[in-house]
């Protein structure tokens, strides 16, 4: 319902703002920037042409526009962009060998900024505000519409595993007259959160556009140009993007780099490669702190990864063909639909509420990595609807899951490790020819004994395709189930469950 509220939201804003597109623009005119010298001052030439339409309030019109050649010189800064930017199929062919940029970048009329009020307010009824959406505590936020960031200043992972750094959560709400519909993903109040919050008014034009674009990044490059940077949106529609990416030993991409945004919609956007390797990450799409974000029509490929996301809450992916989407830390629902997937992963961590995949297609994927490094696993539902999954000897696994140890976090929100509840239904499988067996859980950490909570529910219907075994888990541990767990299998299965059997309870329903 929530995508469906988004765009029909968006098409009305749409409506409003691409009506005030027509009435004043400046061109990109052949004296300005077509007829320039060279490549370097045609950079220049574009970024004094969308500086004087910003400072003046109008748009710029690419209309008979075909390709032009940029090459980014020494002193270049991302070229500064207004509301709405219809690049009318422009292509844009661009060599760096100065420094990594953003072509583009956009920053909002209000930056977000502390909010005094909630400085000086008592952390009980800041918790409270935010867990219920009421935060009429605070005088400025009282009238008007407000883009509100909430961040935990306690660490919610102090170190990730191997790394030198840990991960904060943040929530990004909507607020009018005081109230929000938004909840955070994990409950402030009775937590050892610290919550500090920041804010900006929000406008009668809130509508960020920017599309009708391909961007050519030319071989002999050595160094990224990344296409777009967008902060602190309350509506942003990035739509019929192009982005081409020739092999390079370049990595760290961040394509698209997406950050405070609430109901932002990507549409028909296409991702040829990116500056990554197997070995070495780069994303085509980099987020954090976004809400109700809409991913439709997008085709990419990578050799690391797609997505790279934190504290990501309600997010929709609909009628796309991509490698891979992760949530690193924090975050609550996700929603893959009519997607396709292949030769990779989706992967979580300290994600709550449901992971929902309906009427996707995956072949020689693992659908669902819980990602050890943050030592964090919290408990959420996990759900396949109406899926096509062809198993391989490479990737067989519903869920792969390492690093269950006795080591306790710090939050006490994540010393219990849990699993998830898993739901099956019209699932659909075929497999290479040795494959015999479709594996639940594969446990890839150090045996231990631990006790795992959560999980309540294993639920499998409507299984056809190849017969196959089902097992629980791939190989012996010491796991055992704080609690009994509910198992239905469809009728004919053959199974095996390496959880220890006094865990279990079997329900056979036919």
């Amino acid at each position: 319902m929530h995508h469906v509220i988004h765009k029909l939201l968006l098409a009305s804003l749409l409506v409003c703002g691409l009506g005030h597109l027509q009435a004043q623009e400046l061109r990109v005119a052949y004296s300005e920037v077509m007829t320039a010298p060279d490549d370097s001052t045609r950079f220049h030439a574009l970024w004094q042409l969308h500086s004087k339409a910003l400072e003046s309030g109008m748009t710029v019109s690419y209309r008979g526009v075909d390709t032009l050649r940029l090459d980014i010189p020494a002193d270049a800064q991302s070229i500064p962009l207004g509301s709405l930017n219809d690049f009318a199929g422009t292509v844009l062919v661009v060599r760096n060998n100065s420094h990594h940029l953003f072509l583009f970048s956009h920053q909002p009329a209000n930056d977000l900024s502390p909010l005094n009020d909630a400085a000086t307010t008592s952390s009980d009824s800041l918790h409270h505000a935010i867990d219920n959406g009421d935060y009429r505590c605070l005088p400025a936020l009282r009238e008007g519409r407000w883009l509100v960031e909430v961040t935990d200043s306690t660490p919610w992972v102090s170190q990730r595993e191997g790394r030198s750094y840990g991960h904060y959560r943040k929530e990004l709400m909507y607020v009018e007259n005081g109230l929000s519909p938004d909840r955070p993903a994990s409950p402030y109040s009775g937590s050892s959160s610290r919550a500090t919050l920041r804010g900006c008014p929000l406008g009668d034009d809130t509508l960020f556009t920017f599309g009708n674009l391909t961007l050519l990044r030319d071989s002999n490059s050595s160094y990224r140009t990344c296409l777009l940077d967008l902060n602190e949106q309350a509506n942003a529609y990035l739509h019929h993007i192009v982005v081409k990416t020739p092999p390079s030993t370049l990595a760290d991409d961040r394509i698209l780099r997406i950050y405070n945004c609430y109901r932002a919609t990507l549409d028909q956007v296409s991702i040829l490669g990116t500056y990554s390797q197997s070995n070495r990450s780069g994303y085509g799409i980099l987020m954090d702190n976004c809400r109700h974000t809409l991913v439709q029509h997008l085709f990419a490929r990578s050799a690391w990864g797609i997505f790279g996301t934190n504290n990501m809450h309600s997010t929709v992916i609909e009628e796309s063909d991509f490698n891979r989407f992760d949530i690193h830390c924090y975050g609550r629902n996700v929603t893959l639909r009519h997607c396709r997937q292949q030769d990779g992963y989706n992967q979580y961590s300290s994600v709550y509420g449901t992971i929902l995949y309906q009427g996707c297609t995956f072949s020689n994927f693992t659908p669902l990595l819980i990602e050890a490094s943050y030592n964090a696993y919290p408990y959420f539902s996990f759900e396949m609807v109406d899926c096509d999954w062809h198993l391989t000897r490479q990737r067989h696994t519903l869920m792969l899951a390492g690093r269950l140890d006795n080591g306790n976090p710090a939050r006490p929100e994540l010393q219990e490790k849990c699993l998830p509840d898993i739901s099956l239904s019209g699932l659909s499988l075929t497999a290479e020819r040795r494959v015999r067996t479709l594996t639940l859980l594969h446990y890839n950490g150090t045996i231990v004994p631990i006790t795992i909570g959560g999980i309540q529910n294993i639920s499998i219907s409507d299984l056809s395709g190849n017969p196959l075994r089902l097992q629980l888990i791939d190989r012996p541990s010491s796991l055992t189930l704080s609690n009994k767990v509910s198992l239905t299998l469809p009728s004919g299965s053959r199974q095996l469950h390496q959880f220890k059997k006094k865990s279990l309870s079997l329900i056979n329903t036919h």
